[in-house]
This record gives C-alpha cells, sequence and structure tokens, in this order.
C-alpha cells in the first residue's frame, strides 16, 4: 500500500496516497481528508463536554478519529476496525502520535463487546447495519454519534429505499437537509426505545455528502416513550420524523468557544449554528425560491432581513442547512411583509 503523511488537528497520520487510490469503499484503507470537518467537531464536542471516560471509534480505518481523540481529549480510546490492514495502520499511526490505543477486531454489525461512554459510528454509506451493536454497548448518560452518508436516500433522491432504511418518507426540495437529518435521528431513537434507551439529540450538522448527530442516552421506559412523542409527519405526507430540538444550547456556545483552536470550516460552522440553535422551528425560508415563486425582481441582503425580523421581535438566523434561507419564529405572512418594502417585481 502506497502511503502519505498528512498533518490533521494536532496529529500527524499516515494514509493511503489519494493520488494512487479512489477514495471509494475499495480503499486499501479508508482515509478521506474532507472528514476532517466531522473529526474537528467531535473533538470539540468531547472538549466541550470534559469527557474523561471510554470512547469507541467502531470503524477507525486509518486510526485519524481514534488518535485525535485520544491526543486532544482525555477519552480512553478504543480503535476498532475488522480490516487487518487498518489494525496496522492505526499501530504505526498511535507509535507516531506516541499514544496508547485499545485496538480490536470486532465485526460492528453484530458485536461490539464492553460498554463505552462514547461510541462513533461512522460508515461509507447507510450506519443503519450498525445501530443495533451501538446501542447495545453504550452505557447510560453515554453519547452515540452517527453519521450518514448515504444523503441521496435521506434527501429524497431515492424514496423508497429511505422508506425501507429508516421507515420515513423524504423531502425532495429546499428543506431536504434538516428534513434528512430529522429523519436519521428517528431511527436512531427507534433502535434504543427498543432496549428502553431514550436518545435525545444534543448536537447535529448536515456538511458537503454526509449528516451528522450526537444523541445523549437515558435509561427508563417513561424517557422513552417521551421521546417517541416526538415522532410525527411533516406537512402530512412527510416522515415521521424528530420533531423536538436538534442542539443543546448551552453545549453549541461552549463548542463555539473552543472552536477558534481548530479548522476554519469547524469555526464557521460553530459560529452559525450558535445562532440557529436559539431557534426551534422545523424548516427555513429559502428566500431565492421565495422571489421565483413571488416574481421579485430582486431581494435585500439576507443580513438586512434577518436584522428587519430581529427588531420586529422575531427570532431569526441564517441556517447552515441552506445557503440561501433564513430560519426564524415568523411566519411567511410575516416575512413577505417584512421583504415587502424592499421588493422590486419583475
Amino acid at each position: 500500500m502506497k502511503t502519505i503523511l498528512v498533518q490533521e488537528g494536532k496529529v500527524k497520520l499516515i494514509v493511503p496516497s489519494l493520488k494512487k487510490y479512489k477514495l471509494d469503499s475499495k480503499m486499501p484503507v479508508f482515509y478521506n481528508p474532507v472528514m476532517q470537518l466531522n473529526r474537528d467537531v467531535s473533538v470539540i464536542l468531547l472538549k466541550a463536554l470534559k469527557f474523561k471516560g471510554k470512547a469507541l471509534d467502531v470503524m477507525s480505518a486509518s486510526g485519524a478519529r481514534a488518535i485525535r481523540l485520544k491526543k486532544e481529549t482525555k477519552a480512553d480510546v478504543t480503535a476498532n476496525d475488522i480490516n487487518p490492514s487498518a489494525r496496522k495502520l492505526i499501530k504505526k499511526n498511535a507509535s507516531l502520535n506516541k499514544v496508547t490505543l485499545h485496538i480490536t477486531d470486532k465485526n460492528a454489525e453484530c458485536k461490539i463487546g464492553g460498554s463505552f461512554d462514547y461510541i462513533d459510528v461512522d460508515p461509507f454509506g447507510t450506519p443503519v447495519p450498525y445501530l443495533d451493536a451501538a446501542v447495545k454497548s453504550l452505557r447510560n448518560n453515554g453519547i452515540l454519534a452517527v453519521t450518514a452518508t448515504d444523503t441521496s436516500n435521506l434527501c429524497g433522491t431515492y424514496p423508497d429505499a429511505c422508506m425501507r432504511k429508516y421507515g420515513s418518507r423524504p423531502l425532495r426540495n429546499e428543506l431536504m437537509n434538516e428534513i434528512g437529518i430529522r429523519i436519521l435521528i428517528k431511527k436512531v431513537q427507534e433502535v434504543g426505545a427498543q432496549y428502553e434507551i431514550a436518545l435525545t439529540p444534543i448536537f447535529c450538522h448536515a456538511s458537503n455528502h454526509y449528516m451528522r448527530i450526537y444523541l445523549r442516552a437515558r435509561q427508563g421506559a417513561g424517557r422513552t416513550d417521551e421521546i417517541l412523542k416526538q415522532h410525527g409527519k411533516f406537512q402530512e405526507k412527510f416522515g415521521p420524523i424528530w420533531l423536538g430540538k436538534l442542539w443543546d444550547e448551552e453545549l453549541v456556545e461552549k463548542m463555539n468557544k473552543l472552536s477558534k483552536d481548530f479548522s476554519y470550516q469547524a469555526e464557521q460552522l460553530l459560529y452559525q449554528i450558535t445562532k440557529e440553535a436559539q431557534i426551534h422551528n422545523i424548516g427555513f425560508f429559502d428566500l431565492h425560491k421565495i422571489a421565483k415563486v413571488k416574481r421579485f425582481k430582486e431581494l435585500p441582503k439576507m443580513n438586512e432581513v434577518i436584522y428587519r425580523l430581529i427588531d420586529k421581535g422575531f427570532k431569526a438566523s441564517r441556517t447552515h442547512f441552506n445557503a440561501n434561507a433564513i430560519k426564524t419564529n415568523a411566519s411567511e405572512k410575516d416575512l413577505l411583509k417584512t421583504l415587502k418594502s424592499r421588493i422590486k417585481y419583475v
């Protein structure tokens, strides 16, 4: 295997050469540099929580996340991968960075073994086959982190596949990223419910080609029932989805303060989510779509619209789910009134 040396966060990593190998599941050991943001956020979240427990990276591959968690947080980290080449590379990278990891070779679809305070499920494609084993190995008050890269299912390109895998009808329009992430949350919560484990979202984001969620686990039938009561349809024919909050605002504030020591992308993402986490409405308004439907010739700048809404007593923010959209607790009627004085028609 031809390798190169890369720097990520506070660690150096030996990874497969991206010039020689295609970025797909056939790589001898998988490593995607675009997912640095994903790994940055996981480190920031555990640092914000002052995490000191047992952490498991279920599909560790090159060991990038596991080694970063060990180097940059106070976690006791286990790196798991069924691929012998991956385990060999993890050992090399651990030695390179002078960290000690527990390295295991469990089949993540069947049994993880042991119990953990933080479990990270980051597969190539859908996470659904790995959820059962992960949930059963999660300690009370632990955190489950899940990545889904099958966004074509969750965002409505293949609605039948989404129904089969996630048990929900997706939405294919400007709201698809938020609705997709709410479908993913709902699915993970349903798996937890089988074992009377209530899984509450504390952070999530949709970035690049993937969706990422973090959920806090609390045992108990009553707590689980309260979670399930927050599942329901969206616009009558889509879903069911998670209807509750997506973020723990206090945690987001702490993460935002820590983000300045990480990548620019992580800093920008957390700054934006700090704003939108204060608004608990489902969905948002895409100003470009409104302009097209209402035949507006031009629109005021987005920040001006946000400030005008806030002046009127509403909450309003940009949203990381859609660069052209505003998340607000104002109605569409209130938004159109706000736009009216500044709009030119075709």
